[in-house]
């Protein structure tokens, strides 16, 4: 059973990784100054991954509680919080992002400013949350 506990815990901190370096990309690729049009193809390309790896975070997190027997303790809560902030805020961006008029530059700017702090949040909340569930448990 320790093996199982220890296998899943290294595969939610990879997949935990894994979206660090996707948010550290979409970062990189916001700030890069390039034309609107090839940054939304490379940000449309990413945003599935991104996704799909917030999906395996839940899915592994939930597999680690089960193990556990659903034993809840701040650094599960701080985690589950994380989660949820960063999905909502996922949802606001993707519809602030459909509504955008695509040839209106400050439009453009303002989604990006937008997409930068969200992005800028999303990797502070994802790194000190993964620190405070790991020091505290």
């Amino acid at each position: 059973m320790n093996e199982f506990i220890s296998l899943s815990t290294q595969l939610h901190l990879l997949f935990v990784i894994v979206l660090v370096v996707l948010i550290g990309i979409n970062l990189y690729l916001l700030k890069k100054d390039t034309g609107f049009v090839r940054l939304s193809k490379k940000l449309e390309l990413i945003a599935p991954q991104y996704y799909i790896v917030l999906s395996a975070i839940f899915f592994t997190g939930i597999i680690m509680m089960a193990v556990t027997q659903f034993a809840f303790h701040i650094g599960v809560w701080v985690m589950i919080f994380v989660w949820i902030f960063i999905l909502f805020f996922g949802i606001k961006g993707h519809r602030r992002y459909k509504k955008m008029d695509k040839k209106d530059e400050v439009s453009q700017s303002n989604y990006k400013a937008f997409a930068i702090k969200k992005y800028t949040i999303d990797l502070v909340l994802v790194v000190a949350s993964t620190l405070f569930a790991y020091a505290v448990h």
